[in-house]
Formats: structure tokens, C-alpha cells, sequence
């Protein structure tokens, strides 16, 4: 039967589209039926938006407030938020589709448990790693301010002068013996390196933990408002103060 359509179709005229007449080449190329609807849906989803736009301008409220009025500004003609929203990544975002808030909570408290335990081993005695602080001298006039050398107060030598601990002083320094290799001093400091960027990272592991944790507890509230079940809270002090009365206990004395 496909051989017989096939044969059918041998001697079948082709239907060609008109092109434009040689009386109107100067108004260019014959516009054809499926130009015209692409025009005509276009023209009338750009009356349908001019439309919506004037009914929206027609029914506006001139006294309507938005808070965006107050919180966004203009940047190069674009409308920007003055305080951004607080952004969560991806890993933060997961803990709250997935967790609920007792396992959050059990696990920044190990997490602070873990920093506590760190800190108290590493003192923070490495200047690269110490929060940033100061220490402040106390001097008469201008003059011994230009000539101060904290080296010469703290008598030590220059290279201990950032030190918080065991800044030995050169005293100390002359009568002790320290017999220490290149070898150990690297090791050591790759030890303190380590310990360092490891209590770095769970310090901010723990933050996010503690943003997390804020976020789902203002989500319960919302959900699940306090109520106030104490009557107390609607009686008066003078009536308190009788249903206090009425539940002491009676002392009665014995007959002799």
C-alpha cells in the first residue's frame, strides 16, 4: 500500500506560495500567514500588559504604604535593599529541612564543649592566632613618649616583645640553657598551626550551628505562640493574696 501512495503522488502538482508581485517588490517580501499571527499575538500581549498597567494605575490607592518605600534606594536606577536579608548556605539550609531543633542544639553544645576544650589546651599564645589586643604604657610628657622602647621596659629580648607568655627577659635568658633543634622547633609549630586552624574552623562551625538554631526557634514561635496558662496573671494582688492565705496550713496547738 506505501508503494501504491508513493506511485499516487508521482504526477501531483506542487502547490507553491505566492511571492510578491513585481508591482509591490518596494514594500518587500510578501507577508505570509504564520508572519501575521507571530505579529498579532505579539500586538496583543503588549495591549493586554498596557492594559493591566492602566487598571492598576486607575485602582491605586495614593495613601498605600509599602515598607520597601523606606528600606530600598535607588543604585544607578535600580532599586536595592539597604539591609540585606540574612543568607544561609546551602549546608545550613539542609539542617533545617532535615533536622529538627534538639539535634541542632545537641550538637552546637558539643561543638562549644570541643572550642572550650581547645582553647583551654592552646592558650592562645601564638601572636598569628591570639585576637588582636594591646598593651598600654603610661608615661609623663610627650618627650618620653617619643623616646619609649617597650624592649628596654619589658627587658627581653626584641624577637619575644609579641609574646604573651613566657617572655623571658635577659636575665633569664643569659642563665637558662635551651638545647632545641630546627628540626623540633618546625614540628612544634606545625603542631600549634594545626591546632590553631582547627579551632578556627569549629569556631565558625559553631556559629553557623547558633544561626541555624536562633532561625528554627523564631519559626516555632510563630508557629506555636506562648500562652500564658497561669491564672495569676488575671487575678488582682488582694485576691492572690487570699487564695495565698487560704492554702497555709493551720497550726493548732495541743490540749494539756
Amino acid at each position: 500500500m506505501s508503494s501504491w501512495k508513493k506511485s499516487s503522488k508521482v504526477g501531483q502538482v506542487q502547490h507553491r506560495e505566492r511571492s510578491q508581485p513585481s508591482t509591490r517588490q518596494h514594500l518587500g517580501l510578501l507577508e505570509k500567514k504564520k508572519d501575521y499571527k507571530e505579529r498579532a499575538i505579539d500586538y496583543q500581549t503588549k495591549g493586554n500588559v498596557i492594559r493591566e498597567l492602566k487598571k492598576k494605575a486607575l485602582d491605586k490607592n495614593p495613601e498605600e504604604y509599602y515598607f520597601n518605600m523606606v528600606n530600598t534606594k535607588l543604585k544607578s536606577g535600580v532599586h536595592s535593599l539597604k539591609k540585606k536579608y540574612k543568607e544561609y548556605s546551602e549546608d545550613q539550609l539542609k539542617l533545617m529541612q532535615t533536622q529538627d531543633l534538639k539535634y541542632i542544639k545537641y550538637k552546637h553544645q558539643m561543638e562549644r564543649k570541643k572550642i572550650d576544650k581547645l582553647q583551654t589546651s592552646s592558650h592562645l599564645i601564638d601572636s598569628e592566632y591570639r585576637p588582636s589586643k594591646s598593651h598600654i604604657f603610661f608615661v609623663d610628657s610627650q618627650k618620653q613618649v617619643e623616646k619609649f622602647d617597650p624592649v628596654k621596659q619589658m627587658r627581653t629580648h626584641p624577637s619575644l616583645i609579641n609574646r604573651r607568655s613566657n617572655r623571658l627577659t635577659i636575665e633569664q635568658l643569659k642563665s637558662t640553657k635551651i638545647n632545641l633543634d630546627e628540626q623540633q622547633i618546625n614540628k612544634f609549630q606545625k603542631m600549634r598551626k594545626k591546632k590553631y586552624s582547627d579551632l578556627q574552623k569549629r569556631i565558625e562551625r559553631e556559629k553557623k550551628l547558633e544561626q541555624v538554631e536562633s532561625a528554627m526557634e523564631d519559626k516555632l514561635l510563630l508557629k506555636n505562640p506562648k500562652q500564658d496558662d497561669d491564672d495569676d496573671a488575671f487575678w488582682s494582688d488582694n485576691e492572690n493574696e487570699k487564695s495565698n492565705e487560704k492554702k497555709k496550713t493551720k497550726i493548732i496547738p495541743r490540749k494539756k
